[in-house]
């Protein structure tokens, strides 16, 4: 083949060397274009099926490419992608060939590769490789489209009947086996030479098809699961069942295609009869209902509903016809289509061909008599009219109805005007809801149509919708009876909402939901999709009612459905591909500074990319070059975009972006390490990577942000895990999983944070380090404390103050006291905690004297903590004065370090002691900042405690109700984090406001629950509290004798352990309730 302009004269098309040459089109190119590229150049369609089918029969093996018309490319421009692949494979061709003469032969098979060139390409598929009597075809490549798998299985279902309309050459029929299967691969390498020369695929998906295609009997198409899935409803399946398939780990599910399903609409088609829950569209609703009633009262109206693919048009309607469905009126639907731009009035024709119900194998007569009857529904004369609708269904009506002698274009004209007679006269009976959705796509003709509609809708009951992407201009805007509707994106909180409605009221995990919302941008498409990709994932199980990760949060796969249309947006994108792959290497947000640094190419061709990806709406820009800051529009299309490089070419661009940001973006890499520490881990330089998250989870435990803090910590220890073991490496796991415990106990991942520390343990223990043993045991004896083993707590604690001593370090000596002081406080042993907790402070005090420098977290935690405790101690034994000094100097060093966490244990101890007291208003003081704070601030595991005390202050001052709402959430947020320090103490409050709000059964069952809780965890003071309530709930009531002696009972008990701890308030408490009962029983 000569030049391009010579193969284009060769055709008859000369006209197009220019566009060619224009869209740089050259000889290289000719096996890469699809239909979709040829009409994107402005090709006219029947000038594309020549050049399609001419594209077909070059060379030896059709559409191979010649070294001679290309030179190989380098191996790095394949790229990973989600492709749909057809195998198709002549039944019978071994039989036939032994009855025909080998020039028969070949005529047959020349043929059938004719055939299949020609409706792949014209289906937007890609013929990869002739092998003898089958045909490998792509759909995805080399420019994907958003309906990829339903472009590949109309196209097999067009092969099997065309196929079998070829001339055997004999008496048989020719047919076709064909396998489609759904899967990602990686495409693009050049394998061969001469005339062998090809593109490879790599992955399991083209063999499965070509396994697939054996499953298939003669004349069938047959499809996996995946491809099912992308396809949906828009065709008839006969389920096979399981199949084992050689080189398949597992069977697989295998359908077979009947044909195109009757389901009148797209969007139905795809998501069935179960739909997306519809949120925060009330007002939107609304509008669309005044609407409708202005038409009810006989003005006409036209809604124009425009917004991005997935934002909810399609959604928006079917809420409004499940809201009209109980009105009377006759609804029309019209659809266009993508393959149908250039069929003239296509979704008129498809509307009357569902309403008069046509089947494919009904006779002509039986066609245009069920056309007549539902045109007699509106028009009164069928001589003109039938004639005319007939002609655009193909019905022949020559011996029923005399041939109308009209020109081309009067014909178009009548033809629209009955088009439009048949939509008046429906309105003239009955009012009209029509829906013309995706106008984006509509033909000329159907526009044509549409215009003239609306020039009538003003004086006629119709409410006429028109749902189109923002791409497309109206010619309608501005009219009196026309409204815009543009439709925004959800916000968080609404995306939030639709999360929990799609997991039907199981909560997930606060860091997944965010992740969702973080990717989804407010495209409800989006959150529904990406919702149940992790939903069907492996990252989640169930408990107790809500989901709970199974360890890390792994990225956020693409989901398969959304996969074509995202690679769609950046296939359309040309040269700027490649700039949108850095970009989206560097991350969501990226600086012309950085990628100008990165990219390594002439800045005129980096400007011009970066406007095409602009122009495109696939980033934002602000500012201007060299200054300019860009940001991807969907965080999924960065993930496609990145999703398809190779890893080898991923990982070059991470080392080169990691080098940039080291050596000339100082500000980045020394304020958000964790930038540079991602850019290292993906680089495949694990130990610096390590390192930085470390100092980034740091950096970010130190504002609060403990979830974030979490995860950077889970990255640092994936990272180490990475590296070969060695005792600095094991001692910076160590330190990591330390650091990791002061933000997982905050978050109240109790049972998490113990294995965590568990293997810090081991870890310490087998390395022989004593002191960073010693630090771990500390933290171990306050985790275990809060699950409820106080025992183990307190021989954590112990061992871990032993070896503080041995080790004369004064900082791990503190730490362990102070933990004992907390495990010694929850077994009621208050004189041993006040013990520990002094020891502590005049540890830090001993330091300081001595300008020891003690660690700043250990000075920050012993303050405030350690008077905190002696806070609570003095309490329960009923030394308030003391108690209140203690207080008051927690209170003013919580305020002057301004941190959330003394703040908030200083208003839980201070507000405990008040309520002690009895001195309920001044505990509310206390108590209601902190508990303000521990929402804000992300201290979930403080919520039980503080929640129910600010309860018990509030019941006493007539707030019953307030109270007994925070007492249902402390209940169970303490149920969520397993949290069992503290909780009998709770539940005693719990059952005290229900006592004051009458709910006495309820108070007795809390009351003995406490009970039952506090024995197993042997938290003794909480116990005796316990018992003294359930003496309260027994005497008040029926004063029976027997109820009486109960009650006693119940305060003995009490009083006894109160005595045996020094507990004088609650000793008096009893001593009173006691005193009750004899003046009760003498009267």
């Amino acid at each position: 083949m000569g030049s391009i302009a010579e193969w284009l004269a060769s055709l008859g098309l000369s006209e197009y060397v220019q566009v060619f040459a224009e869209n740089g089109i050259d000889r290289s190119v000719l096996p890469d274009l699809t239909d979709q590229d040829l009409k994107d150049v402005g090709v006219l369609l029947g000038h594309r099926r020549k050049m399609l089918r001419a594209i077909a029969e070059l060379g030896d093996s059709a559409i191979a490419i010649s070294p001679s018309a290309a030179a190989p490319v380098p191996g790095d421009d394949a790229d990973r992608r989600q492709l749909t692949v057809m195998f198709c494979d002549l039944a019978g061709s071994t039989a036939l060939s032994t009855r025909l003469d080998p020039e028969d032969m070949r005529q047959v098979i020349g043929a059938y590769y004719r055939d299949c060139a020609d409706i792949v390409t014209t289906a937007g598929g890609f013929i990869a490789k002739y092998l003898g009597d089958g045909v490998l075809a792509y759909f995805g490549y080399p420019r994907a489209q958003e309906d990829d798998a339903e472009r590949a299985v109309r196209a097999g279902l067009t092969l099997v009947r065309s196929i079998g309309k070829l001339d055997s050459g004999t008496d048989e029929s020719l047919r076709v086996r064909i396998g489609i299967a759904t899967g990602v691969v990686v495409v693009g390498d050049l394998i061969g030479e001469g005339a062998a020369l090809e593109r490879s695929v790599v992955g399991e998906t083209p063999n499965l098809a070509a396994r697939l295609q054996t499953l298939a009997e003669p004349g069938t198409v047959v499809i996996s699961t995946s491809t099912q899935r992308l396809t949906g409803g828009l065709f008839d399946y006969r389920d096979m069942g399981l199949a084992t398939v050689k080189g398949m780990g597992e069977a697989v599910r295998v359908w077979q295609v009947l044909g195109p399903s009757r389901v009148e609409s797209r969007f139905e088609a795809l998501h069935g009869t179960t739909l997306a829950p519809i949120v925060g569209r009330d007002e939107e609703i609304e509008l669309l209902l005044r609407r409708w009633q202005r038409v009810k009262n006989g003005e006409g109206q036209v809604v124009l509903l425009s917004g991005e693919p997935g934002i909810g048009k399609s959604r928006l309607t079917t809420a409004l016809e499940e809201r009209l469905q109980f009105e009377p009126h006759r609804r029309l639907r019209y659809f266009c289509s993508r393959r149908h731009e250039d069929s003239a009035f296509y979704p008129f024709i498809a509307q009357l061909e569902r309403a008069a119900a046509l089947r494919r194998d009904d006779t002509a007569e039986q066609r245009l008599d069920k056309l007549e009857a539902v045109l007699a529904l509106a028009i009164d004369n069928l001589g003109e009219a039938a004639p005319l609708v007939a002609a655009l269904l193909s019905i022949p009506t020559e011996r029923r109805y005399p041939i109308l002698n009209l020109t081309p274009q009067k014909h178009k004209e009548k033809t629209l005007s009955t088009i439009i007679a048949q939509i008046v006269g429906l309105a003239m009976r009955q009012p009209l809801l029509i829906l013309f959705e995706d106008a984006h796509w509509a033909d000329p003709s159907s526009l044509e149509a549409l215009d003239q509609l609306v020039d009538r809708i003003a004086t006629l009951p119709v409410l006429l919708i028109v749902t189109f992407r923002p791409e497309f201009i109206s010619p309608w805007i501005g009219r009196a009876e026309v409204t815009l509707l543009t439709l925004n994106r959800l916000q968080p909180r609404q995306q939030a909402e639709m999360i929990g409605r799609i997991t039907v009221g199981k909560a997930l995990p606060k860091e997944v939901t965010d992740r969702i919302i973080e990717h989804t941008d407010g495209i409800p498409l989006f959150v529904e999709e990406l919702t149940k990709t992790v939903l069907e994932s492996s990252v989640l199980r169930k408990q107790n009612g809500c989901y709970v990760l199974d360890g890390p949060l792994p990225p956020l796969a693409i989901p398969m459905t959304l996969h074509a249309s995202l690679m769609a947006r950046l296939d359309r994108l040309a040269t700027a591909r490649d700039v949108a792959q850095i970009a989206a290497v560097i991350g969501r947000r990226f600086s012309y500074e950085l990628i100008s640094a990165v990219a390594s190419m002439p800045r005129e061709r980096l400007n011009d990319a970066l406007d095409h990806l602009v122009s495109a709406e696939l980033v934002f820009q602000h500012g201007a070059p060299p200054d300019a800051e860009y940001t991807f529009k969907h965080a999924l299309v960065q993930d496609a975009a990145y999703s398809s490089l190779l890893r080898d070419r991923r990982q070059q661009l991470h080392a080169r972006i990691a080098t940039e940001l080291e050596n000339h973006f100082f500000d980045v890499a020394e304020q958000q390490p964790e930038i540079l520490a991602e850019h290292c881990a993906q680089a495949g330089l694990a130990e610096k990577a390590a390192r930085l998250w470390l100092r980034a989870g740091h950096n970010t435990a130190k504002r609060a942000a403990h979830r974030e803090a979490s995860a950077l910590f889970e990255k640092a220890l994936n990272a180490y895990a990475a590296l070969p073991s060695s005792a600095e490496t094991v001692g910076e796991i160590i330190d990591t999983r330390w650091e990791l415990n002061h933000s997982l106990y905050p978050l109240g991942e109790l049972t998490r944070d113990r294995a965590n520390l568990e293997s810090a343990k081991h870890l310490a223990e087998g390395l022989g380090d004593e002191v960073r043993l010693s630090r771990v045991l500390s933290r171990l004896a306050f985790t275990l404390g809060s699950l409820g083993d106080l025992v183990g707590a307190v021989e954590a604690g112990e061992r871990a103050l032993t070896l503080a001593e041995r080790r004369s370090d004064p900082d791990a000596k503190a730490w362990a006291a102070m933990m004992l002081a907390r495990s010694r406080y929850g077994r009621g042993d208050y004189e041993r905690a006040m013990g520990h907790a002094r020891q502590a402070l005049d540890l830090l005090q001993e330091g300081l004297d001595h300008g020891l420098g003690p660690h700043e977290d250990y000075v920050k935690f012993t303050r405030v903590n350690g008077r905190i405790w002696l806070v609570l101690c003095l309490a329960e034994l009923g030394r308030f004065e003391e108690a209140a000094v203690f207080g008051q100097e927690a209170t003013r060093m919580a305020r002057e370090m301004n941190e959330p966490e003394e703040l908030i244990f200083a208003g839980h101890g201070v507000g405990r002691m008040h309520l002690i007291q009895r001195n309920p208003g001044v505990a509310v003081e206390a108590l209601e900042p902190a508990l303000a704070m521990c929402k804000s601030a992300e201290f979930p595991i403080y919520v039980p405690r503080i929640a129910s005390c600010l309860g018990a202050a509030y019941a006493p001052l007539g707030r019953t109700d307030e109270a007994l709402v925070l007492l249902e959430e402390a209940v169970r947020q303490a149920a969520a984090s397993h949290l069992t320090f503290g909780q009998s103490l709770v539940l005693s409050i719990f059952g005290q406001v229900c006592q004051l709000a009458g709910r006495q059964d309820e108070a007795l069952t809390h009351a003995q629950d406490a009970i039952d809780l506090a024995r197993a965890s042997g938290e003794r003071g909480n116990e005796a509290w316990a018992w003294c309530l359930l003496g309260d709930l027994v005497s008040d009531g029926n004063a029976t004798a027997a109820r009486t002696e109960q009650a006693r009972n119940h305060y003995r008990v009490a009083l006894m352990i109160a005595q045996d701890l020094g507990m004088r308030p609650l000793q008096a408490q009893c001593l009173n309730g006691l005193s009750r009962l004899h003046k009760d029983g003498r009267k």
